[in-house]
């Protein structure tokens, strides 16, 4: 089924696949905001699907690269899809799983689990 999705995303809407290193520094970003008691916490499960925000975390929007669904739309007021590509974060060590996602399974198309189990996608809006 995941073949079938890269598929998907790869053939049907291909859009640029943001770079690891942009993605890193706007997660530096966001992380510092993520630092700020309880808006910090609202702020990680909702960052890409606020409205004021045109769908972008505030990283992301100083790195002009954008989470979208699989499909190039908005993530502006996905709420659903936004908390799940987040939550596998908080699994202890999880983070080593994505990042060798990002950097060796996916490398062509950058995709973690949390983008394929969101069906969402990172990519260059330059």
């Amino acid at each position: 089924m995941l073949h079938l999705y890269a598929d998907f995303i790869h053939h049907t809407y291909y859009m640029k696949p943001a770079t690891f290193v942009n993605r890193l520094i706007a997660y530096i970003i966001d992380g510092v905001i993520i630092c700020i008691p309880i808006v910090g916490l609202i702020y990680f499960f909702t960052k890409d699907a606020l409205p004021f925000l045109g769908g972008q975390s505030v990283g992301r929007k100083l790195m002009k690269i954008k989470c979208v669904t699989a499909d190039g739309q908005s993530m502006a007021g996905q709420w659903g899809p936004c908390a799940i590509r987040q939550v596998v974060l908080l699994i202890p060590f999880f983070g080593l799983v994505e990042l060798y996602c990002v950097l060796i399974k996916n490398k062509e198309t950058g995709l973690r689990l949390g983008d394929e189990w969101a069906k969402t996608k990172v990519v260059s809006v330059e």
